[in-house]
């Protein structure tokens, strides 16, 4: 960066982070981050730890030197001389003051050697010194570029007392430190030393050859990468290979029992065929003598009306013929079956067969299936934890025409004792004679399953099944290329995900397929602006905002418009200092933990307050507060646990303590519930997601420290998408993931 271009832009150089104002006595930590000595104090002393120290910038951990004492840190010597240029440029408004009588004025001198503001009386005492002969001294109002350039290139000097006017000209060898003269003629006497800038100058050799040697590791690891990328694109080209082989092969197996079925149903037509042709020509013949019958009849019923005595008794050829067949049996009353009877004989070896051999397999590589299928029968495993699949097959003709899957098909699960193990039942109808069961369970382990299809077992139930834990598997990670150190993340009802961005001071929204959607924000402290935003959560289409380093809570539209903000650094009650995370209760009030006052607030989405729980000791460090239920859920940072109130605030129990054991935290961050009712725990400095049911028994657990996918560095924030997939806000990685 030029001199010219540093100068318009010093001003963001010389801003700590933490306190937000002007460096004094700034120290750097091993990282490079730079702070002020009193800001590193603070932080030292909120921590409760001498020995270690966070970096407020990266989160990184380092040992403090010297017996916990900060100000053996080494001291950021570009960053004073930034100040001293800054003192330049400003003195025609302010004024400096002079290092030797403390006078302040607008036409002071800086000389270059001293390092030191001088006024108009003191320079020339200084300038007649015999010491100072070759020193150069420019007043403040001659300052051009070249000037601030060479204040910037100016010496170090010496930290240790009574040689702060000591430049450092010699490095130690054996103690590896750099030193000035004086040190080398006391506590370095003795000792191999060189100069500094022969030190120096050796050092960037062997930097340079190890960033050559890191360079091609670099390049090494690229060509493994763009390899690996060629390897992923023949793995998914083999899948979809394989996919259509499979296609291929069960299309086939398809189209010859399609066909097989289209033989029969031809045969089914030809026998009913001559079956009808044969019906047919019977009842004709039986019309026409039904017919004939009928005629005789009418005709001997007239003449017995019409005829005397002495008639009927005269030979009559139609009442001779009457008289013959009455004791006539007709074939036709015989219960013969005027047809064959066929009917359709299943086979139920080729049904069995099916339904337990595969239609084929892969080779040179074993695979664990995520999903079971069963024909009528049922699984013998499922990965469910909780929470599983199953598709049931079933020939019942009610099943394929009745829509109303629940009244239809039934599935109960109990455990070797016989007690009831399921806790929710999800049916789905296919359409094609199939239907996917999604239950959960209360238990691990064995359990046997048993599936009804209109109140009637289906073919092989109940049977088995091997309750596992749930997994948790990572879909898609954004965000690097945008965001800084992300902390809360919120969901709405069109699945819009807002993330607060504490190094961007800004909200980010984005879609669930990872698009981003706009931002707004921006560092400061007046109304839309934003200061280490942290949690983030959604109220209609308002966005609220929890900011700690303003100490306040902003309630923001979806487009960035301020509509209104409450709380502020006090410890009055409708005032806040340093609040984290936020949420919303069943009331639609804002939930904030009142951190440093080691309280929980809560307000109206107008800023109201309303109450406050937690009585002195209740907790440590509060940092997040949800309600679930009837209860109000609290992770306690400082105490590494998750602490569980009733709405009254009323302590009842807590569980989790400090560690990295399943159900142990190191510091424990926000919380969140997913769609089975489990509790989510950010396990910040163990660097993964934590779950338990709503007992506070551990379940399951997901992520490890790295950089990966499906890695975390520092978890702050979860939520849970409409399809119950968890978004998490990956601190340290700058990135957001989303897993199911």
């Amino acid at each position: 960066m030029d001199i010219r271009t540093l100068l318009n832009n010093f001003h963001e150089e010389l801003s700590c982070s933490v306190c937000m104002c002007n460096y004094t006595d700034p120290k750097q930590l091993p990282c490079l981050h730079s702070f002020c000595l009193h800001c590193l104090n603070e932080i030292q002393r909120t921590s409760g730890r001498r020995d270690k120290i966070a970096c407020p910038e990266c989160r990184q951990e380092f040992n403090v030197p010297d017996n916990g004492n900060l100000a053996a840190l080494p001291t950021n010597f570009r960053i004073n001389s930034l100040l001293d240029v800054l003192v330049i440029k400003e003195c025609s408004t302010t004024g400096v003051k002079c290092g030797n009588c403390d006078k302040r004025s607008k036409e002071n001198h800086y000389c270059f050697q001293c390092c030191e503001f001088w006024c108009g009386e003191c320079i020339t005492f200084h300038n007649r010194m015999k010491a100072n002969k070759d020193h150069y001294a420019l007043a403040l109002e001659d300052f051009q570029d070249h000037d601030f350039e060479n204040i910037l290139k100016r010496p170090t000097f010496c930290a240790i007392p009574g040689h702060e006017k000591k430049e450092i000209e010699f490095f130690c060898n054996i103690c590896e430190v750099a030193i000035c003269n004086a040190c080398a003629l006391t506590n370095h006497d003795g000792h191999e030393k060189i100069l500094l800038e022969q030190a120096a100058n050796e050092r960037k050799l062997r930097v340079k050859s190890a960033i050559e040697s890191q360079k091609k590791s670099a390049q090494t690891k690229r060509s493994k990468i763009t390899k690996l990328d060629e390897s992923l694109s023949e793995v998914q080209e083999q899948a979809a290979r394989v996919k259509r082989n499979v296609q291929e092969f069960a299309d086939s197996i398809i189209t010859t029992i399609e066909a097989k079925k289209q033989e029969i149903f031809d045969d089914v037509e030809r026998r009913t065929k001559a079956s009808l042709q044969e019906i047919g020509k019977q009842k004709e013949e039986f019309e026409e003598q039904a017919r004939r019958h009928e005629s005789e009849i009418e005709n001997t019923e007239t003449l017995l009306k019409r005829s005397t005595s002495a008639q009927l008794m005269q030979p009559n050829e139609l009442m001779d013929k009457i008289l013959k067949e009455e004791n006539y049996q007709d074939d036709s009353d015989r219960d013969d079956d005027f047809f064959q009877e066929f009917d359709f004989v299943e086979n139920h070896k080729l049904f069995d067969l099916v339904s337990v051999e595969q239609i084929g397999s892969l080779k040179e590589r074993q695979t664990r299936a995520q999903q079971s299928r069963a024909d009528g029968k049922g699984i013998s495993e499922a990965i469910v934890g909780l929470e599983a699949q199953l598709v049931v097959t079933t020939r019942n003709k009610k099943c394929q025409q009745c829509y109303d899957n629940n009244d239809c098909v039934t599935l109960e699960v109990r455990n070797r004792e016989g007690d009831n193990c399921t806790t929710e039942v999800q049916v789905q109808d296919n359409k094609d004679g199939s239907y996917k069961i999604k239950y959960f369970a209360k238990e691990t382990g064995t359990c046997s399953a048993s599936v009804k299809v209109n109140g009637e077992h289906i073919r092989g139930s109940p049977f088995e099944v091997q309750v596992k834990p749930r997994q948790f598997r990572p879909v898609l990670s954004f965000g690097e290329q945008i965001l800084k150190y992300p902390w809360g993340v919120a969901v709405n009802e069109q699945d819009e995900i807002a993330v607060s961005d504490t190094g961007n001071h800004k909200i980010h929204l984005f879609k669930s397929d990872g698009t981003h959607i706009r931002s707004f924000g921006g560092k400061g402290a007046q109304q839309g602006q934003l200061n280490s935003p942290c949690g983030t959560v959604y109220h209609g289409d308002n966005i609220i905002v929890a900011e700690q380093v303003n100490h306040r809570v902003q309630v923001l539209s979806r487009q960035g418009e301020y509509l209104r903000h409450f709380g502020r650094e006090v410890s009055l009650d409708h005032q806040l200092d340093s609040p984290t995370g936020l949420s919303i209760d069943s009331d639609c009030n804002i939930i904030v933990p009142d951190k440093l006052n080691k309280l929980i607030k809560i307000f109206s989405t107008d800023g109201q307050f309303l109450n406050k729980l937690g009585t002195e000791g209740s907790f440590t460090e509060p940092f997040h507060c949800i309600q679930h239920d009837n209860y109000l859920i609290v992770s306690d940072n400082g105490d590494h646990s998750v602490k569980i109130l009733d709405r009254k605030g009323n302590f009842l129990y807590k569980f989790g303590k400090q560690g990295n054991a399943d159900g142990e935290y190191n510091k424990p961050f926000c919380l969140s519930v997913d769609k089975a009712g489990h509790l989510l725990v950010c396990d910040s400095e163990n660097h993964r997601i934590q779950v338990f049911d709503p007992s506070g028994k551990f379940v399951a657990k997901f992520g490890s420290k790295g950089s990966g996918i499906g890695k975390f560095k520092t978890p702050i924030s979860a939520a849970v998408l409409s399809d119950g997939k968890i978004v998490v806000s990956d601190n340290r990685n700058s990135r957001i993931q989303i897993f199911e």
